[in-house]
């Protein structure tokens, strides 16, 4: 009777009510060691979070690029010009002499046309050339200039027509088209080594000025008559003839127009 008196005035007697007590203790202690850890853990990590986002936010500047500034003039023709430029030029090479007298003319209408704080570099550039050319020639024509070959005058003479800034013309096409048949007159009387870089930089002056055009019927009579000039000096008659179908079918000119450039290319 003493026993069950002293069970009534306890809560916990059992040994399954104390195993339970105690995992009820180790609860509530537990939880209060992960309430204390939470803030600091969680202030850690906002901080690592805010220490790698400004991290990030000064690399996206660090790679922002800006705007490039407007080119002027010089720059244009400067990049128009060296990509014409003869590369890795072999001195062995049957081509050798007509491709370092290419890079002479080019450098001296660099000279011309080139950005003024950098004229002294393409003078100096285009000495080398000349040095270049007489060691594969024998023959220094620097005291000597009217020993200058009749071909190279044209050469020089038509170079000067060239235009190397078409961007900034009314008629983009119409700049280029005259550019091609500058060239196609090079190819035509300049110097035989020199005819396949002066065709293909005719042709390229021909696809660029199609390819500039907003729509094909911008075209006008002038730029048709330029274009059949051009493929005529270059021998390209096959070519001529596509082109003219093809104008006809797009523009219907005229006949007497039609018949005038049938036989500019067939003369």
């Amino acid at each position: 009777m003493k026993e069950n008196t002293n069970c009534e005035n306890c809560y916990i007697c059992s040994r399954k009510q104390k195993f339970w007590a105690w995992v009820l203790l180790f609860g509530i202690f537990g939880c209060g060691v992960m309430t204390g850890i939470y803030p600091l853990a969680h202030k850690t990590v906002c901080t690592a979070d805010s220490g790698v986002q400004t991290k990030s936010n000064e690399v996206q500047k660090s790679l922002e690029v800006k705007d490039p500034e407007p080119e002027e003039a010089c720059q244009i023709n400067e990049k128009v010009l060296k990509n014409r430029l003869a590369k890795d030029i072999d001195d062995k090479s049957p081509n050798a002499i007509g491709l370092h007298q290419m890079n002479l003319l080019i450098y001296k209408r660099l000279m011309e046309t080139g950005c003024r704080e950098n004229r002294g570099y393409f003078s100096d550039m285009a000495s080398n050339e000349v040095i270049y050319l007489n060691a594969i020639t024998g023959f220094d024509k620097t005291n000597n200039e009217t020993t200058e070959r009749p071909c190279r005058e044209i050469e020089n003479a038509l170079n000067r027509r060239i235009i190397y800034n078409c961007d900034n013309y009314q008629y983009v096409s119409e700049c280029h088209l005259n550019n091609a048949e500058v060239y196609s007159k090079m190819a035509e009387d300049g110097c035989a080594e020199n005819i396949e870089q002066y065709r293909k930089n005719a042709l390229d002056e021909l696809q660029i000025a199609d390819g500039v055009r907003i729509n094909a019927s911008d075209v006008n009579p002038r730029e048709v008559r330029s274009t059949i000039n051009t493929y005529k000096k270059l021998r390209m008659q096959n070519e001529a003839r596509r082109y003219l179908d093809k104008v006809e079918k797009m523009l219907d000119p005229g006949i007497d127009f039609i018949l005038e450039l049938q036989k500019v290319i067939e003369e």
